[in-house]
């Protein structure tokens, strides 16, 4: 399947929908976190030999610029909590057309929240578990066609049991299968 773009989803339950509305495209399950997410990253990367990677997912808004449902475009991630010196910003080209957000990578929802300064910034602050970590393996495969979205499930800090998650997966399927059709 070399030459088709790849589109990879933390988990089956955010790339279900997706599937449906598009059996023809590549997809990869990468795993939830870090670690995961950049070794599935890896992996297909190297199996698949893409045109591009788009990485999609449910995402927690930080602020309420953002609603649940909503699409949005990562331009810019990091690691959240690592220190000034050691930390990196990834950052993509908007090529989508969606709201552009800002997203930091955290190992436990909520963490974003401690980031004021971030939270507070220019554009809309989502949080999610696996951007950077993508990004930096895209980088160290020196790739650059990468676009990465993300579905708003909540508002970060509330009780699992109010997310919306199948409204978020909804709305990112329905964003996601008609991105790069060719």
């Amino acid at each position: 399947m070399e030459g088709k773009p790849l589109f990879l989803f933390p988990t089956e339950a955010e790339a279900a929908p997706f599937r449906t509305l598009r059996p023809d495209a590549t997809v990869a399950i990468i795993g939830v976190g870090m670690a995961e997410a950049a070794a599935g990253a890896a992996v297909h990367m190297v199996m698949n030999d893409p045109t591009r990677v788009v990485l999609c997912g449910i995402a927690g808004a930080c602020d309420d610029r953002l609603s649940v449902g909503q699409v949005v475009e990562v331009v810019r991630d990091r690691v959240e909590g690592l220190p000034d010196a050691y930390a990196f910003e990834y950052e993509c080209d908007p090529v989508t057309g969606l709201e552009q957000a800002r997203t930091l990578t955290v190992s436990r929802s909520g963490d974003a929240m401690r980031n004021t300064a971030v939270v507070e910034g220019d554009m809309p602050v989502v949080e999610q578990m696996e951007g950077a970590a993508v990004a930096a393996v895209l980088i160290n495969f020196d790739y650059e066609n990468f676009i990465h979205i993300r579905a708003i499930s909540n508002r970060v800090g509330e009780p699992f049991e109010q997310w919306r998650v199948g409204e978020a997966v909804a709305a990112l399927a329905a964003v996601a299968s008609q991105l790069f059709t060719e």
